[in-house]
């Protein structure tokens, strides 16, 4: 790994120092996310320490541009980790020079194209000047002086993207509180370079972030990755699903199709080779018909833009199964997990474990017999709810990684009707054409053998 500096270690640079630099936003970049909370912990840091000698404030990552045709470096350093703090510390160093105009930063010439970072821009600067606008004006200059010349960041500076990105990696998962997400959205980037272009890397990172603050908060990438996708994958191999953390990121990372020679991913390549050449062919200027890669929840991951892609195609299977009024499974749901006592947290538990069943069984074998296997997973999940007094997320775990469980058995099914067919022990169910409330189904569920 190459750290670019005078001497063998990472430099400690001023913010005038750092702010001097032609620092720039990458488009892989996510969008300006910081705060009110986060704007405020970091001016009363800055005003807690301003009569000190020197303040340090952290690491910035930065990754050494290299001219496209020469390979030969630029002086361009693309911010990879510590885009938040820069934005934020720019902002503050503008309002405290105010008319003066000392302030020149390649970050203040910046087109922002996400309104996530327009409006966050817009005001965390009216929080700033709020903050600043009791100071006089010579307060406000020592601030700036203190900010600019005693404030410090470790500059960690790379001249290959893909061990910037590893870095990055690597400090987070040594305690910088960044979420799973973020680390594997570092990681598929990084596999994408060199395989894909600017424009392709964009549309996925633009995805990406709709997905982590979306309108519907239903549906987000919180959700979808670790309260199905890490738990399903999980279950199915019968192993431990309850919490997806940074610890346990391996589950979303795979091999790569064009440096990978094992046997088994001839097949994989095959159909990645037949879905691109589909989509490439000029027929479909045409036909305007484009294929998805089929992807299966429990396949081997492909890393870089085959892993966005299987995350966005499980949020539309999600979305078409249970979001909305018009959801494939949208009255069955209503009808049978909203009850009284249902917001307790053993019940979203048991819930939580009946939707993924059904996603998963839907993930195989789709339409058919749809409804039929719905009956069958609630009967299996809410098993738990009718049988203990407690539940707990262990008791969930338990059931759903059991070699007898129906995760087990839907993974083994070369046919519906081997779902359909699944009778736990013990299970006692309700009638499903009855139209009551589901607490009375639930009770009736201790009435009668599963058919």
């Amino acid at each position: 790994m190459a750290i670019i500096s005078n001497q063998p270690q990472a430099q400690i640079q001023t913010i005038s120092q750092l702010l001097t630099q032609k620092l720039t936003i990458p488009d892989y970049q996510r969008p300006y996310k910081w705060q009110l909370k986060h704007v405020n912990q970091l001016v009363d840091d800055i005003f807690n320490h301003r009569t000190k000698r020197c303040y340090r404030l952290g690491t910035v990552v930065l990754h050494q541009v290299k001219n496209s045709e020469t390979e030969e470096e630029n002086d361009r350093l693309n911010i990879v980790d510590g885009q938040q703090r820069l934005l934020t510390l720019t902002l503050f160093c503008t309002i405290l020079d105010g008319k003066e105009e000392t302030i020149s930063s390649t970050l203040l010439e910046h087109r922002f194209k996400s309104s996530v970072s327009i409006e966050n821009l817009k005001n965390n600067a009216q929080i700033i000047s709020e903050r600043v606008v009791s100071l006089s004006d010579t307060e406000k200059q020592e601030l700036l002086d203190f900010v600019l010349n005693k404030c410090e960041l470790i500059q960690v500076t790379l001249d290959d993207l893909s061990e910037a990105f590893q870095f990055f990696d690597s400090q987070n998962a040594r305690g910088k509180a960044l979420a799973p997400h973020d680390l594997l959205k570092a990681y598929h980037l990084r596999e994408m370079m060199g395989s894909t272009d600017q424009t392709e890397r964009l549309h996925h990172v633009n995805l990406w972030e709709q997905g982590v603050n979306p309108d519907n908060e239903i549906a987000n990438l919180h959700t979808i990755m670790g309260e199905f996708l890490f738990r399903m994958r999980r279950w199915i191999d019968g192993d431990y699903g309850i919490q997806f953390s940074r610890h346990n990121i391996d589950v979303f990372k795979g091999i790569n199709l064009d440096s990978t020679q094992y046997a088994y991913v001839d097949s994989m390549l095959a159909l990645d080779y037949a879905v691109e050449t589909f989509n490439a062919d000029p027929a479909r200027k045409w036909d305007k018909q484009t294929k998805d890669y089929p992807f299966q929840v429990n396949q081997v991951m492909i890393n870089g833009k085959r892993f966005f892609e299987y995350i966005q195609h499980y949020i539309g299977i999600y979305s078409t199964l249970f979001v909305g009024e018009k959801a494939r499974l949208s009255s069955f749901v209503d009808q049978y997990t909203i009850y009284d006592g249902s917001y307790r947290k053993g019940d979203s538990y048991v819930r939580n474990l009946f939707l993924c069943a059904v996603m998963y069984y839907y993930d195989k074998f789709g339409d058919v017999e749809l409804d039929k296997a719905a009956q069958i997973c609630y009967r299996w999940a809410y098993y738990l709810r009718v049988n203990l007094k407690r539940i707990g997320m262990e008791s969930v775990d338990n059931h759903a990684k059991a070699r007898s469980g129906l995760f087990r058995a839907i993974n083994k099914a070369v046919h519906p009707q081997q779902v359909l067919s699944y009778q736990p022990l013990y299970i006692e169910s309700p009638s499903f054409n009855n139209p009551e409330h589901v607490d009375n189904a639930i009770k009736a569920m201790k009435l009668g053998k599963v058919k």
